[in-house]
């Protein structure tokens, strides 16, 4: 087995961060500062955001949860969301993912 370390971009001060990119995995680091939004959108794999930093809101057309370190959502594939950071400046880890069967 082969391990791969990902890193972080430090210049990347707004938007995203992609460490991995392939057929059925994406790892994003999403850096959202504070007053501006990530519009509405869907995958179409499994989408599960963990927060790193910060406060970020993750919206769903039915809900809204605040996420804060060590907090996350998991949401299946075709469901549209977006996020936006009205109280200060956050950072969110996204893997989008085709989960095995």
């Amino acid at each position: 087995m082969t391990v791969q370390v990902l890193s972080a971009d430090p210049e990347v001060k707004q938007g995203p961060d992609k460490l991995l990119s392939s057929r059925h995995l994406v790892v994003t680091r999403l850096v959202i500062p504070k007053g501006e939004a990530i519009q509405r959108h869907r995958s179409l794999m499994t989408v599960t955001v963990v927060s790193i930093k910060g406060q970020v809101e993750f919206h769903t057309d039915d809900d809204v949860t605040t996420l804060v370190p060590g907090k996350a959502v998991v949401m299946q594939p075709g469901e549209f969301h977006w996020l936006e950071a009205p109280a200060e400046d956050g950072e969110v880890m996204v893997v989008h993912g085709v989960l095995a069967q």
